[in-house]
């Protein structure tokens, strides 16, 4: 017997659900011309029938409604995809911690919600793992809470600088009006999840089993990124323009710098895993917005990818995390392990498909011992990109930017130990 795994980044599909562009909502606007309304008559029936094509046993979704719209999502499982996939919800006053109009849920199969027995986690017990988990003082608290502290030397900067005339949201709190240029006088800042991991646990031949759903930030802001880029181009830019370049080249860093400390904010939990039970089976999926190898700013400023530092180190080989696209699609000649279009105006020389949704997990679910240990098994090449779905339901579109999403699905099966 098998349950399928799958991640999929909806595009906007929480504006989807109120009948607003799939933009941000700063720019969002009701749709009213009978062609818009139509056209988001048929993107739900497609996303209803690509999820549906795809057949998850379990599903993680980003980009849907914000928190509070949850009854959206649940009013589009009863009635598009016919009561055949429910939501899990936290319960009573948990909160979620996602900020925005982009949250992560869950969608588990109806039939399975009574075996399955799907919570998720309080937050207070992921914030609990991870305080443990990064502590270097014995005597003092750990460095990841609620939120932790970044020192690096782009963080340290002034504000309102007269130098530099661009605008920026740092994603700290601030309006979004904050000139900035380095200084190193500056401390450290803080940071935390804008968008929480999501934890599933499930009870599977009983043992647990935890699936992380997240959304990490973007690496990418500032409205001046493209002008910036072609302004590198240029033989002799002006002191103004190299101002404007190296205040985008800031924002860039400080983006990664954030996302690496979100990463490693969710290796802390997974390690805290490790405490306590020998072999934990642990999913990690969701739009991590990064992948495999290094682009002009982690070649330049960072020396690192993102996945290494998710994955863990290989000294601890019972502790690493494999990719449910390592053994992908090699044999057919290509190399489609990518879920998105990008063409990144910074790095021209990069291919635009990018692999930006993952699923990973523990060693503990794979190998002979897997059903034993961890109640789950993932096989070799178990894991996919729903290319050939994808394309197939969005065959009707007349251009690509009304398709279902921007982002493909990526899935992975496993086998459990008993009937569900």
């Amino acid at each position: 017997m098998t349950l399928k795994l799958t991640t999929w980044n909806i595009k906007w599909f929480g504006q989807l659900l109120q009948g607003m562009t799939r933009t941000t909502p700063q720019r969002s606007k009701k749709v009213t011309s009978s062609a818009g309304k139509a056209l988001q008559r048929l993107q739900r029936e497609r996303i209803a029938l690509e999820i549906e094509t795809i057949n998850p046993d379990i599903l993680c979704i980003q980009e849907g409604p914000s928190t509070g719209n949850i009854a959206r999502l649940k009013t589009f499982c009863a009635e598009d995809l016919a009561g055949r996939w429910s939501v899990v919800e936290r319960a009573g006053s948990d909160k979620y911690y996602i900020g925005g109009s982009q949250g992560i849920f869950f969608l588990v199969k109806t039939a399975l919600v009574p075996a399955l027995d799907p919570t998720l986690l309080p937050i207070s017990r992921w914030r609990e793992a991870t305080e443990i988990e990064s502590r270097v003082d014995p005597e003092a608290g750990g460095e990841h809470q609620d939120k932790w502290n970044v020192n690096h030397p782009w963080f340290k900067m002034d504000r309102g600088h007269p130098d530099v005339d661009v605008a920026y949201d740092f994603g700290d709190g601030s309006d979004g009006a904050d000139d900035a240029v380095p200084n190193p006088t500056r401390s450290s800042r803080e940071h935390w999840h804008y968008r929480h991991p999501q934890t599933l646990i499930c009870t599977i031949g009983g043992k647990r089993v935890d699936f992380i759903g997240a959304h990490l930030k973007s690496k990418f802001g500032g409205d001046d990124y493209k002008k910036a880029s072609d302004l590198r181009k240029k033989p002799k830019p002006t002191k103004a323009e190299e101002r404007l370049i190296e205040a985008v080249e800031q924002v860039a860093v400080e983006a990664r710098v954030k996302l690496t400390t979100e990463c490693v904010n969710i290796r802390h939990y997974i390690d805290n895993r490790f405490r306590n039970e020998p072999w934990p089976a642990v999913f990690l999926l969701g739009d991590l917005n990064d992948g495999i190898g290094k682009e002009y700013f982690e070649r330049r400023y960072l020396f690192h990818d993102l996945i290494s530092n998710l994955q863990g180190d290989v000294f601890f080989a019972q502790r690493f995390l494999n990719h449910a696209l390592f053994d992908y699609g090699l044999e057919s000649g290509g190399d489609h392990r990518w879920s998105a279009l990008f063409q990144d105006a910074w790095d021209p020389g990069r291919a635009p498909e990018v692999l930006l949704d993952h699923i990973m997990f523990t060693q503990s679910v794979t190998g002979e011992a897997a059903l034993d240990r961890a109640g789950v098994r993932v096989h070799s090449k178990a894991g996919r990109v729903e290319h050939d779905i994808h394309e197939a339901v969005n065959a009707v579109f007349d251009t690509r930017s009304d398709f279902t999403s921007d982002h493909r699905p990526v899935s992975v099966d496993m086998t459990h130990v008993a009937p569900l």
